[in-house]
């Protein structure tokens, strides 16, 4: 009996059942693995639409086939949802998603068919956001801007001309300042400098919904950007009324003869 090639048949049958791994960890179907090429990607515009942020962003040879995920050295997960084209993409992100973004930046990728293989297309979305006073008569009196910075634990806001007691709130956090730190203490900005970290959920859903920051008085709008683009919107004061529009304003009375 032929040992050998008893062992051969009895292999080409199991292969033909169960199915066999290709040589050297290839892809049995026998196609190449996508390979990651730049894609050319161009935030147009950013805005908000139903309480989401919604990005549109032109493609240069993109695809319909798209998924845009959190990048950097966070947890790579799909966020948000929307349609894209060869040339345009429509992406809306909710509250967690925008606040993980401002960590972890954005990663689009688009699944492209070149010939006989596929590639992905690979941008990278820098996320990073922003603040501004509320512009105001006694605006020079409260409490002063110095800096916003994306960190580990949140969003740092560093004010100036603070009181000791000042709570900067939020829409869903009442925030006390940091204690002085002599070390990471700027002796130019004397004794009076309010050091805040932000909860990037509060500050997400803060430029989602336009609720403002207040501290000492003074209001503060939220923004970011992505891509290099930034949002769009008029900040409104505190407690400015809205003028509502008059579908008939009423004539003028007649003139009398």
């Amino acid at each position: 009996m032929n040992v050998r090639g008893s062992l051969a048949t009895i292999s080409l049958v199991l292969c033909a059942i169960g199915g066999c791994a290709a040589p050297d960890g290839g892809d049995p179907s026998g196609e190449t693995p996508a390979e990651d090429e730049p894609l050319d990607l161009a935030v147009d515009s950013l805005d908000i639409v139903h309480g989401a942020l919604r990005l549109t962003a032109t493609m240069m040879d993109g695809s319909a086939d798209v998924s845009v995920r959190l990048g950097s050295d966070c947890d790579h997960r799909e966020v948000g949802g929307g349609v894209s084209t060869r040339s345009t993409l429509v992406w809306s992100l909710g509250d967690d998603d925008v606040a993980d973004a401002i960590g972890c930046g954005l990663v689009v990728r688009a699944r492209v068919r070149d010939g006989t293989r596929h590639v992905n297309k690979v941008a990278e979305l820098g996320v990073t956001v922003d603040m501004a006073a509320v512009e105001v008569a006694s605006a020079e009196d409260g409490p002063q801007l110095q800096s916003v910075a994306t960190s580990e634990l949140g969003i740092g806001v560093v004010f100036a001309s603070v009181t000791g007691s000042a709570r900067l709130t939020t829409g869903d956090s009442i925030l006390q300042a940091a204690p002085p730190d002599s070390e990471d203490e700027d002796p130019a900005a004397g004794d009076n400098t309010g050091r805040f970290t932000v909860p990037r959920i509060d500050f997400a859903r803060s430029v989602l919904r336009g609720w403002l920051l207040h501290l000492d008085g003074s209001s503060f709008v939220t923004s970011l950007s992505v891509g290099g683009t930034s949002l769009q919107s008029e900040p409104q004061g505190p407690d400015e009324p809205q003028a509502e529009p008059q579908e008939n304003p009423p004539e003028d009375p007649p003139e009398e003869g």
